[in-house]
């Protein structure tokens, strides 16, 4: 209830998957005609939310998928007779929701967190189709953020150990297989039918391999720091400790299933591994926290590993009533306080700075058609397009890779490509939050896009605007 339409924060991120799922709708194709690196999925799941009414079909699928993950969740508690069964389910979900770390409903890695957990839950489960579950819940993962796969391996590993499962091998294998296919044939189908495929292998799959891994590096104490500051003031510190010292302790005490255990501990570890692939955390003008979602994934990985504890320890200590209420005091009270401190201080949406800036207030009394505005240098803005209904007039949706990569776009191909679009659509505003050449690693595309507006477009001024300049197609009337 935290993050009804209303108050569901505005995001750049979100904001992007919105406007390209809106491209689908006007019959366009990702990757082909827009731009994004993310896997489909999230894509896909924005065009249903859409197709069920925008805002508050998206607050549904989310609410649906979060209540599925939870019901499931709190069975298999129940089964293995934890005292308080609806502990860990309590501390999944003040976790995802925690607002210091979540950006509201609708990240990518709020959704792979819940296949995460419900991922496990099929593991830990007596269902016939067992295997067939984990493959297809496997594909919901790739498709929708590939780094998060890493996650379940370990719960992989743990259903194809020998002894934990009679059928062949290979009958397993076939069954997970099959499930996969389930997710990723109709994805397949989808791009194939579009002549879309080598854009999606080239976007989604392979810029990630390439580009996306070779932001500016971290040393391992720089991510270390930022674990730590992140934790901290993400208010997951304490969750994090008593579930890691609980489950390093158990290696050492009585435990019936240390394989689990062993493996839970593996899987915390490889849910927030994305950290280390990468140096997005220390973009210029980016201190201390930075992607906090990032972390989301342990919302899922440390309830499994404090499940993978109490549901098979053999010490006292960590059993019984008494024992496992002071730990759930310890796991959940801090994230309790800042959900309800959370929900007496709601922000509306509209109140939002973006909303509310003078540029969307001149657009509003100017609205604009399709690839009649163009959003350049700041992500959260892309809201513009998704408020008016509209697509902008280029694929290059976002461009933060010119501040990311020294080597990238050498040859100015892809800049001067955005500016033939806007020239070949005649696109009349550009809100350009572009102010200083500190944006651009190559200073030379700075001063491209300089002299491109000053010949092609003429400046307007807006009372009030201080992070953007607004300009109109020379010669086009208000």
């Amino acid at each position: 209830m935290l993050y009804l339409p209303a108050f569901n924060p505005l995001s750049g991120d979100k904001e992007i998957y919105r406007y390209i799922a809106r491209v689908m709708l006007k019959g366009g194709v990702p990757y082909k005609d827009v731009f994004d690196h993310k896997p489909p999925l999230i894509f896909f799941l924005n065009y249903a939310a859409l197709l069920l009414g925008g805002d508050w079909g998206q607050w549904l699928i989310d609410m649906a998928l979060a209540l599925l993950t939870t019901g499931l969740f709190y069975r298999l508690c129940k089964r293995h007779q934890l005292p308080y069964p609806w502990l860990l389910p309590l501390l999944f979900n003040l976790m995802i929701r925690d607002h210091l770390m979540c950006l509201g409903m609708g990240m990518t890695r709020e959704y792979t967190t819940m296949f995460l957990l419900l991922f496990f839950c099929a593991v830990m489960g007596r269902s016939r189709y067992r295997y067939f579950l984990m493959g297809g819940i496997s594909g919901l993962v790739f498709f929708m953020q590939q780094d998060q796969v890493l996650a379940l391996l370990p719960f992989f590993l743990y259903a194809f150990l020998p002894g934990e499962d009679k059928s062949p091998l290979w009958a397993r294998a076939l069954r997970v297989g099959a499930g996969f296919l389930l997710v990723a044939l109709p994805i397949v189908l989808y791009f194939s039918f579009h002549h879309a495929l080598g854009d999606l292998w080239q976007d989604a799959f392979r810029f990630n391999f390439t580009w996306y891994t070779t932001t500016l590096k971290e040393t391992t104490w720089d991510h270390w720091r930022k674990i730590k500051a992140t934790l901290d003031q993400g208010n997951y510190e304490l969750p994090s400790v008593v579930a890691l010292t609980l489950g390093v302790s158990s290696v050492f005490f009585r435990h019936s299933n240390k394989k689990l255990l062993a493996l839970s501990l593996v899987a915390v570890v490889l849910s927030i591994s994305t950290e280390f692939m990468g140096g997005r955390d220390i973009r210029p003008r980016i201190f201390e926290m930075g992607f906090t979602h990032y972390f989301l994934p342990l919302s899922a990985s440390l309830p499994i590993l404090l499940f993978a504890v109490f549901a098979f320890t053999q010490e006292p200590v960590l059993q019984g009533f008494k024992a496992q209420g002071i730990y759930g005091v310890l796991l959940c009270a801090s994230l309790l306080y800042t959900d309800i401190q959370h929900g007496t201080h709601l922000q509306r949406k509209k109140d939002d700075l973006t909303v509310m800036s003078p540029e969307m207030n001149y657009l509003r009394q100017h609205r604009p058609g399709d690839y009649q505005l163009f959003i350049f240098f700041d992500n959260n803005c892309i809201y513009a397009y998704n408020e008016f209904g509209i697509i902008g007039p280029t694929r290059w949706v976002y461009q933060h890779f010119w501040e990311l990569y020294d080597s990238w776009d050498r040859d100015h191909a892809l800049f001067l490509s955005i500016e033939q679009d806007l020239l070949r659509h005649r696109t009349k505003y550009i809100v350009n939050f572009c102010l200083e050449e500190k944006f651009f690693r190559d200073k030379t595309a700075y001063a491209e896009w300089r002299s491109f507006l000053s010949r092609y477009y003429d400046r307007v001024e807006i009372k009030g605007e201080k992070d953007a300049e607004m300009w109109k197609l020379k010669g086009e009337p208000e």
